[in-house]
């Protein structure tokens, strides 16, 4: 019930909820309707630790043959379709299914696919999803009795028209039709905002016990991100993302967290760039995106704030990133250094370096770090106590491998840092 105290939800809604698991969704609202829950930075849908720069629409597939989606490809960063298993004896809540990103589905006859021929227009697409064996072309495969299917969309670009699409790459949302029983049909649209019960009982289905994590007491000042061996299936993780994670313990008054790491390259499509077009600053496309995006590690995991590609500060090369307890960018922070806020004290706090789509050439990525022999990695769950020395070990294994695009962190006094800048906070 700490879910829904949390979000505020009384607890007469509960019974109102759909129950997430094996066929318990049939003949529920949420299958009667197109898109029904988006998870995003704001309101009700900050769950499951959503980066700031994109947007998670989700689809029940529980009770329908097949399910048919027809869209044209957005103007956008990236975009992806992935099937998360659910509630079964043999697998966890969120293991995937199957999944589609935008450079592998397969354009209707006589359109283009733009992310695969760069500045081409957008051409459209169909993509099936089914419980039958994998026939050819743009399908995935469902096997569990009930699935999610999320629509992942980052960094859709800039609209001066403000047409209503901009948070979706200036295209609709795909149409959705289903089968079932051998008879189609083609479903409507979802009200454009979360109902209080979808987006609970969701969470209840993702986390059907308690998030009760323990991070523990840093043994210094210096705080390591690690990659998990595998992202906990109940964040819905990105199959083309590797992550680090990074545990700063309870907040410690006066101090401040700092992170500092070279950026890698990056295309700036938010302002026209093609996918194959660095940023302005970079020679090389080295990552199709990249993040740093903070946490409460509670219950509904929500988002705190995101430093992206598009909107870090760079000086040289390098980004520094500050984390204090204020409510508003302080004064005392210098214009080329970018902030978030600790948020609530109450919460513990967890950090994830994201990496999506490393290109061929850059060997400096979280992807080089899972690779290496033996991997970088180590165990991460959402219950129990955090083990702090396989997280540290494994962080000093990833900055061996990531050189200087490891984001190296650390708590600092806050004096010191107004003093010396990032050099005096990461010589102690």
């Amino acid at each position: 019930m700490k879910v829904l105290a949390r979000m505020g939800i009384p607890a007469a809604l509960v019974t109102c909820a759909i129950v997430i698991g094996p066929g318990a969704a049939r003949g529920q609202n949420v299958e009667e309707c197109a898109w029904p829950i988006e998870l995003s930075p704001e309101g009700f849908g900050n769950a499951t630790s959503p980066d700031t720069a994109a947007r998670y629409w989700l689809m029940p597939f529980a009770n329908y043959d097949t399910m048919t989606l027809e869209g044209t490809y957005p103007h956008a960063r990236f975009f992806s379709f992935v099937a998360y298993q659910t509630n079964s004896e043999k697998t966890p809540t969120g293991v995937i299914d199957g999944d589609l990103h935008d450079a592998q589905i397969t354009p209707d006859p006589g359109s283009v696919n733009p992310f695969v021929e760069p500045g081409a227009a957008s051409g459209t697409y169909t993509v099936v999803i089914s419980r039958a064996g994998q026939p050819p072309g743009n399908t995935i495969t469902v096997s569990s009795d009930f699935a999610w299917l999320l629509l992942r969309m980052y960094v859709p670009d800039a609209d001066p028209s403000v047409g209503g699409h901009n948070l979706m790459g200036g295209v609709p949302l795909p149409t959705v039709s289903v089968t079932r029983n051998g008879a189609s049909q083609q479903l409507q649209p979802c009200s454009r905002v979360n109902r209080l019960t979808d987006v609970s009982a969701l969470l209840q289905g993702l986390f059907p016990v308690d998030l009760t994590v323990s991070e523990g007491t840093p043994t210094s000042d210096r705080l390591w991100f690690a990659a998990p061996i595998a992202p906990p299936p109940s964040l819905l993780p990105n199959p083309e993302n590797k992550y680090l994670g990074m545990f700063p313990g309870d907040y410690q008054p006066g101090r401040i967290i700092v992170i500092h790491g070279k950026a890698p390259g990056f295309p700036d499509t938010f302002h026209g760039s093609s996918i194959a077009t660095p940023a302005r600053g970079f020679r090389t496309v080295d990552l199709r995106y990249w993040s740093i995006c903070e946490a409460d590690l509670a219950l509904p995991v929500p988002t705190v704030g995101c430093v992206t590609d598009l909107t870090a500060d760079v000086v040289g090369g390098y980004y520094t990133i500050v984390i204090s307890d204020d409510l508003l960018r302080p004064a005392w922070l210098r214009p080329n250094i970018s902030w978030l806020p600790w948020g609530d004290e109450q919460y513990p706090k967890m950090l994830f370096f994201r990496n999506m789509l490393p290109s061929p050439d850059f060997h400096h990525s979280v992807q080089d770090a899972v690779a290496a022999d033996p991997p970088c990695t180590f165990a991460l769950v959402l219950t129990g106590t955090l083990d702090r020395s396989s997280v540290d070990e494994a962080g000093k294994c990833a900055q061996e491998v990531m050189g200087d695009y490891y984001p190296v962190a650390t708590w600092c006094d806050k004096s010191t840092f107004v003093a010396g800048g990032v050099r005096a906070c990461l010589k102690e």
